[in-house]
């Protein structure tokens, strides 16, 4: 945000403060009170007074936290004193509070909440100790201090079950959801950010629009952390999309530099990449925010130096350092001082640059998330293969590896991708319920003109409007519904898809196959599992990244490979499962030596380069007809993993068939 100077507009009570916190050492026996408690000084203020300084505080707001008219703030703030309730109180010297924090005055915004939880704390009430610990806590991070909020978040935590503010809890639970996504806690975080977005429809409307636009720009950013680049980048431009639609323009630029970010890990480095990072750059500058602007050139200097163009990847640094240095910003502009020092290094200036790597890494670490820190290592690792210090290139990589291992987990998968299911379910029904309010307001504003008119004009055309709201309302029920279903239908297939590779998981099995009886019981079907051989090698050696390219790339084959009506599934980590449905022997005999080839005979196209891959199965078949009893299911399963570890102990890269009568067979391709 602004940070202009507010010190000539301020009342008499911060002027004060400001002398304190500026001029003398704070202590119990120098630090006067600002608030006066005098009788004759204070204005008894009625019920109704409260609730229009609250009316006031609404309107007012039209960002996450303090108004941006600070002038019209202020001359509300003279309305506010001791005795006005507690709750308003608080609320209001909240906006004071954290309009000082954001301007780098953090000490002053303490002296102010300490006095101000002292008179929530005396007063008993609930929802305003729990705001004033609330405006604390972000207060501390407002100026990055998130182990000073962390401590203020078991506190919060106490108190919220019995706030009954419904402003207070959501501002709470997306609080206490950017804390714990920046301590790393994924999963958690997604829980309170759900917890918020549920509160979402139960706040003040004018605010509702606002207050999930910031919910959607730390579910994209939570998306991204956990490398869920297709998903950030939706939840990214849907939110850009709504932003055009209801022109509350707070977090474009945020969203503009998600949207860029998540593209470039989707699709890898490219022009249009570098495009997109700079049109996030021009909507900062637009709208002046220089910390976005600044980021986003960084990126595209990242992004050309991924392409080797170093003179431009220089010149979009340099403009970000000169941005960060303006700004003051010292942590994040140590990713720009990193990839210069890394340039540096790919020109062949291999001490100092990897001296400038090293130095900006140790700040960048102070603050960044582990994943982050993991990728930082990549090109250190890199960094010294090019310089040829090896042994410092593979202590770096061990520090990797351990680093993505602890990431990993901490990351409990099945509890986010039932999270983030959730999430979407709840976004699908608020946006349908948006549609209803709509629908609401226009037959009441058509309603309302009508009782306007003449009876008798009114006599005469009232038949013709009534049947016009009618197909009106009609036309949008049937909107609402197939909103609704496709809604529905699209989940239904999110939670039965592994969100990697984009294949069925365990579940559609079950829900698409073995629930239908007549489908698996009938005619023969063969059975795959699949595993890819040495796969721990390839993470232990390149990275989880490139492992995950390698599963993707596996997925991609194996659809190509199979027919449509067949199923694959990702079975488990590297392990996948095959179902091909009415075939017969040959024809198994002929989609085993295919698999094999499309995997084994064409090199794997990575970041980290060809990597020859090959896969070891156990595939049988089940036959069945209508008039038998349904083969056994766990049975199959059990005997063709029996059969894919024969395959593994007999050399790899072949499959171990056994058919649905006669001696067990191996497949693979001659040399």
């Amino acid at each position: 945000m602004n940070r202009r100077s507010i010190y000539a507009k301020s009342s008499i009570a911060i002027s004060s403060l400001l002398m304190v916190a500026f001029s003398l050492p704070l202590s119990a026996s120098n630090l006067p009170s600002f608030f006066d408690f005098s009788e004759k000084n204070a204005r008894a203020q009625t019920p109704a007074r409260a609730l229009a300084l609250e009316a006031q505080l609404d309107a007012l707001m039209d960002t996450d936290f303090v108004p941006s008219d600070t002038q019209a703030l202020d001359e509300l703030l003279r309305d506010v004193d001791v005795n006005t309730p507690i709750e308003t109180f608080v609320r209001a010297q909240g906006y004071q509070i954290l309009r000082l924090a954001m301007q780098d005055n953090l000490t002053a915004a303490l002296v102010i909440a300490e006095e101000v939880e002292q008179l929530a704390t005396a007063a008993d009430n609930l929802n305003a100790i729990a705001e004033i610990n609330v405006i604390i806590a972000e207060a501390h991070v407002a100026n990055e201090k998130f182990d000073k909020a962390s401590t203020r978040v078991e506190r919060i935590l106490e108190l919220l079950p019995r706030v009954s503010n419904v402003r207070i809890r959501f501002h709470a639970n997306h609080l206490v959801a950017r804390i714990l996504q920046n301590n790393n806690d994924t999963s958690d975080a997604l829980e309170y950010l759900l917890a918020a977005q549920a509160l979402l429809p139960l706040t003040e409307a004018q605010g509702q629009q606002r207050r999930r636009h910031f919910l959607s720009l730390h579910l994209a950013r939570i998306q991204a952390n956990l490398g869920r680049w297709a998903a950030s980048m939706a939840t990214a431009e849907n939110a850009i999309e709504d932003t055009r639609r209801t022109g509350i323009r707070t977090h474009l630029p945020d969203l503009y530099l998600v949207r860029a970010y998540s593209k470039q890990y989707q699709n890898g480095p490219s022009q249009s990449i570098v495009d997109a990072f700079l049109e996030a750059a021009q909507v900062a500058r637009d709208m002046g925010n220089a910390r976005v602007e600044m980021l986003s050139y960084n990126n595209a200097g990242a992004t050309k130096l991924h392409l080797n163009e170093l003179n431009d990847a220089t010149q979009y640094l340099q403009q970000g350092l000169v941005i960060a240095r303006r700004i003051g910003n010292i942590n994040e502009r140590s990713v720009t001082e990193f990839n210069l020092g890394y340039i540096k290094v790919l020109q062949e200036q291999y001490d100092a640059g990897i001296t400038e790597m090293l130095a900006a890494a140790e700040v960048f670490n102070g603050f960044a998330l582990k994943r982050e820190q993991a990728i930082l290592l990549t090109h250190i690792a890199r960094a010294y293969e090019l310089a040829g210090r090896y042994q410092e290139q593979a202590e770096t990589l061990k520090k990797q590896a351990a680093l993505r291992q602890e990431v990993a987990e901490t990351q409990r998968e099945q509890q986010i991708n039932e999270l983030q299911v959730r999430y979407e379910a709840a976004e699908k029904s608020y946006e349908i319920k948006l549609l209803e309010q709509q629908a609401e307001l226009q037959r009441q504003e058509l309603a309302s003109q009508e009782r306007k008119q003449d009876f008798v004009v009114l006599a005469g055309a009232f038949m013709l409007v009534l049947l016009i709201v009618f197909a009106g309302v009609y036309r949008k029920t049937r909107k609402l519904n197939l909103l609704l279903n496709e809604a529905n239908a699209e989940l239904q297939e999110q939670s039965l898809r592994d969100p990697l590779t984009g294949l069925h998981n365990r579940r559609a099995i079950y829900d698409r196959l073995l629930r239908d009886e007549q489908r698996i019981y009938t005619g023969n079907h063969a059975v795959f599992i699949l595993d890819i051989d040495h796969f721990k090698t390839i993470n232990d050696k390149y990275g989880h990244s490139i492992g995950d390219e390698v599963l993707i790339e596996f997925g991609r084959r194996l659809k190509q490979a199979t027919r449509s009506s067949d199923m694959a599934i990702r079975w488990g980590g590297e392990e996948f499962l095959l179902i091909l449905e009415n075939v017969q022997t040959e024809q198994v005999m002929q989609v085993a030596r295919k698999l094999l080839t499309e995997i084994g005979e064409k090199p794997f196209h990575t970041s980290a380069g060809r990597l020859h891959i090959t896969l070891s199965g156990g595939c049988t078949v089940m036959t069945s007809a209508k008039e038998q009893m349904p083969p056994n299911w766990d049975d199959t399963v059990r005997l063709v993993d029996e059969l894919l570890y024969q395959a593994k102990n007999e050399g790899r890269n072949r499959i171990r068939y056994q058919p649905d009568s006669g001696p067990r067979e191996t497949i693979y391709l001659r040399p």
